[in-house]
């Protein structure tokens, strides 16, 4: 799999996403302490690489 470079819009909404997961239930994949917001917890998944979550882009070159 290949390292893929994100913009900050597609970071920011991977993350949001994924704390939406969180909220509403989805296990975490980090041990985090009782007291973490779930925005907390998706950018410790983020820096640990565990999200998830991709994003599919257009390729602009076919058009």
């Amino acid at each position: 799999m290949e390292k893929r470079e994100y913009t900050r819009y597609e970071k920011t909404r991977i993350i949001s996403a994924r704390a939406l997961q969180i909220s509403q239930g989805a296990q975490a994949m980090v041990k985090v302490p009782k007291e973490t917001s779930p925005i907390e917890i998706a950018k410790l998944e983020w820096e640990k690489g565990l999200i998830p979550i991709d994003i599919k882009r257009k390729d602009n070159n076919n058009l």
